[in-house]
Formats: C-alpha cells, sequence, structure tokens
C-alpha cells in the first residue's frame, strides 16, 4: 500500500520473540488486516501470534495463509448474500448460526500445533465465567469460540481433557490477550487495541439543544359542500391521528433493539476490560486506532479501516522494528 522502497529484512534477535496481539471489536477486526499488511511491508515477521474474537479471525486466517480470500468472501456480503451464508436460529444463546461461514474454508484449517509460529485465542466459558486459552486444536475451531458475540452469534461447543464446554467471546473477559502472548513466550510484545472508547449508541445520548421541528400541514382538502362544523371534526381528526402516529414512530427510535443493545453491550465491556487489563498486563507497545466514526457495526467501512491499520503501523515504525529487535520502546501508547 506504500510506494516507499522495500526495507531489509528485520530479523529478530534470537533470545528475542515478537509477539503481536490483536484485539477483539468486530467489524473494527479491519483495522488489524492493514496492521498485517504494514508490517509484511516493513519485514517484521512475529514470532507469536494471539488474538480475541475478530482478532483471532484475522490471525488465524492470516497464519493459515487464506487472509486474502477471507476478505475477498467478507466484501461480497451483502444483506442478501449474508442469508446464505449464514443460518438464523434463536438457538445456543444467540440468533447467528455461523457453521456455514467457516465450512467454506474447512479445507484449509490446521491444527493451531501444526501453524508456522505459536498461536492462540481466547475465549469465555459459560459454565465458568472464565477466560480460555485455545492453543490446540482446529484454528478455526478456535476462532470461531473465540468470535462468539453473546445474545448474536451460537455459542460454540469445545471439548478437551477437562470435559465439554460451551465458549463465548473472548471479550468479555480478555479483549487484548498480552498475558496469552507472554504465555507462549513472547519477550516484547505489540498489542493493538482497537476499542480504545466504548461507542455507545449515540443517538441515546441527552442532546445538548432543543430544536423545533415543524410539522407540515398534511390536512386532505375537503368538498367544499360539506358543513363547516363536520369538516372541522374530520380535519382535527385527521391532524389528531398524524400528531399519535408521528409520536409512535418517534417513541420506536427512541427505543434501543436487540442488536444494537446486544452490540453496545459487548463495546462497553470490551473497552473498560481492556483498559482495566492494560493496567497491570502492560504490553511493551500498545498502539490505539482513530475509530472515531468506525462502530463495530462498519461492516461497510473495509477499506477505511484497513488504512487505518496500516497508518498506525507506519506512523509507529521506527518503535515497532526497536521491538522486533528486542529493544524496549519508551511509548506505550499511540
Amino acid at each position: 500500500m506504500s510506494d516507499a522502497p522495500p526495507k531489509q529484512p528485520t530479523t529478530n534477535a534470537p533470545d528475542h520473540k515478537f509477539g503481536l496481539v490483536l484485539g477483539s471489536g468486530a467489524a473494527r477486526g479491519w483495522i488489524h488486516v492493514g496492521v498485517l499488511q504494514a508490517l509484511a511491508e516493513l519485514h517484521i515477521k512475529p514470532d507469536i501470534i494471539t488474538g480475541c474474537s475478530a482478532g483471532a479471525l484475522v490471525g488465524g486466517a492470516h497464519l493459515l495463509g487464506i487472509l486474502d480470500d477471507f476478505k475477498q468472501w467478507a466484501r461480497s456480503l451483502s444483506p442478501l448474500t449474508a442469508l446464505g451464508a449464514f443460518s438464523f436460529q434463536l438457538t445456543r444463546g444467540g440468533l447467528i448460526n455461523p457453521e456455514k461461514a467457516f465450512q467454506a474454508f474447512a479445507h484449509a484449517d490446521q491444527p493451531i500445533e501444526a501453524l508456522p509460529i505459536p498461536f492462540g485465542a481466547v475465549a469465555t466459558d459459560l459454565g465458568t465465567g472464565q477466560e480460555v486459552w485455545l492453543t490446540q486444536g482446529s484454528t478455526l475451531d478456535a476462532a470461531r469460540a473465540s468470535s462468539a458475540i453473546p445474545m448474536v452469534i451460537h455459542a460454540a461447543p469445545w471439548s478437551d481433557d477437562s470435559g465439554a464446554h460451551w465458549l463465548v467471546d473472548g471479550a468479555l473477559t480478555n479483549p487484548v490477550p498480552v498475558n496469552l502472548a507472554r504465555e507462549l513466550g513472547a519477550t516484547h510484545v505489540l498489542a493493538i487495541d482497537v476499542n480504545p472508547i466504548s461507542r455507545t449508541i449515540e443517538r441515546f445520548k441527552p442532546s445538548s439543544s432543543h430544536e423545533v421541528v415543524m410539522v407540515p400541514d398534511d390536512t386532505p382538502a375537503l368538498p367544499e359542500n360539506f358543513p363547516a362544523p363536520v369538516a372541522k371534526l374530520i380535519a382535527d381528526t385527521q391532524k389528531f391521528l398524524d400528531r399519535q402516529l408521528r409520536h409512535s414512530k418517534l417513541r420506536m427510535k427512541a427505543k434501543p433493539h436487540f442488536f444494537e443493545t446486544a452490540m453496545a453491550t459487548m463495546d462497553i465491556v470490551q473497552a473498560q476490560m481492556g483498559e482495566a487489563r492494560a493496567q497491570y498486563q502492560k504490553p511493551d507497545l500498545r498502539l490505539l486506532p482513530n475509530v472515531k466514526g468506525l462502530t463495530p457495526m462498519s461492516f461497510d467501512k473495509h477499506e477505511e479501516m484497513t488504512r487505518e491499520g496500516y497508518d498506525l503501523i507506519m506512523n509507529n515504525q521506527d518503535h515497532i522494528l526497536a521491538l522486533a529487535q528486542g529493544k524496549k520502546p519508551t511509548l506505550h501508547r499511540a
């Protein structure tokens, strides 16, 4: 995405492991696509990748070598084609069954243990409320479990030595899994937190001004031979009904709807949890993109988000290059 001459490949110091952490964020996961593009252009190869939710999807697709296919598929979705890509069933704690979508990439799936570098995804166990680290088994299954948004996407079944579990979005417990990257051996960690602020439903914010809304007079013309009292009664009744209908529509617009409430709730949880985690599980470099106007539901703004992720890396490349070479940067936020 840049016309700059290619840099020489960056070789990580042998006794250092550069970890890349990709945070949760629904549609904001497109930012991670730009991050990976920029790192590749700078010849920086992470030794370890961990992700949560959208970060697990993008990181897993990248390591499976299907990120371009995944991007093409995601961009092709429209409200109509999405009906064929997903099943809608109100079971397993959500409305959307994503199995069809994941089956489209099943041919490329590999065990996490077979990936070129260590990879881990974070999910949340519905039975215990604890975060779960997925570092073995199917890469796609791990990404699927990590991104199971409560009330929206079906919970994911998962089995291990301790038994059967139902897993949901890792953003509930650990939206930017720095500690997992450390556990997998990372000595120097770059974290991409795409939820620096919670984007609650803006239309519910109290207005700072009092606007006057003009209501047009849509009273239909009545035949001239109507008696005046009858004509007035009909006109007043029509105006009353129109006013009630407008008020009813406004009341409907002022109420939160199911999906926006679920997404706003997850967004608030991710932002608050991510900030709290960053205080005691600090990465060496935490980058915060500018997400103004980029909500977790802005799936139509993939180009803008990809560019934001790309620029985020390029604007901090000196710090990131130092980190990949085993040096500790002094910058912690951007």
